[in-house]
């Protein structure tokens, strides 16, 4: 995702593509679709502003259940061209230092970013999800469990008292 610097005008415009995985180095085989990326380019005097938007649909395996699920991915990212020093050391890592013999930037690496921060942390198929029986396997949002009820160990019944709040002397 490379943008050609001696090709923008002055002002605003957008430039939209479509991407694949390997374009943005992600090696995730969770990333099947298109990424659509959008950048929202801002070219002034004195620096370029980029605001970048990427959507796609990944497939993940749900925590619970351990079935796939698709996934939609709508992440931003921005990114700011400015004629500074590399040496400068108040440099933000979103700034991306231009010299006069600067011809193109690559945005990758912040759409990069940006995609593989937006992944939840929990693969979750829907917030109602009851996963599987521990005992038998089956999937509880698919049918009812087959186990049989199973004779509870003795040396837990004093915590039972616990839950009832009904003291056993």
């Amino acid at each position: 995702m490379k943008l050609r610097i001696n090709a923008l005008k002055e002002g605003s415009q957008t430039i939209e593509m479509t991407l694949t995985r390997s374009d943005l180095a992600i090696t995730d085989d969770n990333f099947i679709h298109p990424i659509l990326a959008s950048l929202n380019i801002y070219k002034g005097s004195h620096q370029i502003t980029v605001n970048g938007q990427a959507k796609t649909d990944v497939v993940l395996q749900c925590d619970r259940c351990l079935e796939p699920f698709d996934y939609h991915l709508d992440v931003t990212f921005q990114s700011i061209l400015s004629p500074i020093k590399p040496s400068d050391p108040k440099t933000d890592e979103d700034i991306i230092p231009l010299t006069p013999k600067t011809d193109e930037v690559d945005l990758s690496p912040f759409a990069h970013d940006a995609l593989i921060i937006g992944l939840p942390m929990k693969n979750l198929c829907s917030e109602t999800c009851r996963g599987i029986c521990p005992g038998c396997g089956i999937n509880l949002n698919q049918g009812k469990c087959i186990c049989k009820k199973t004779e509870t160990d003795d040396r837990w019944k004093p915590l039972e008292n616990l839950l009832t709040n009904t003291p056993e002397e």
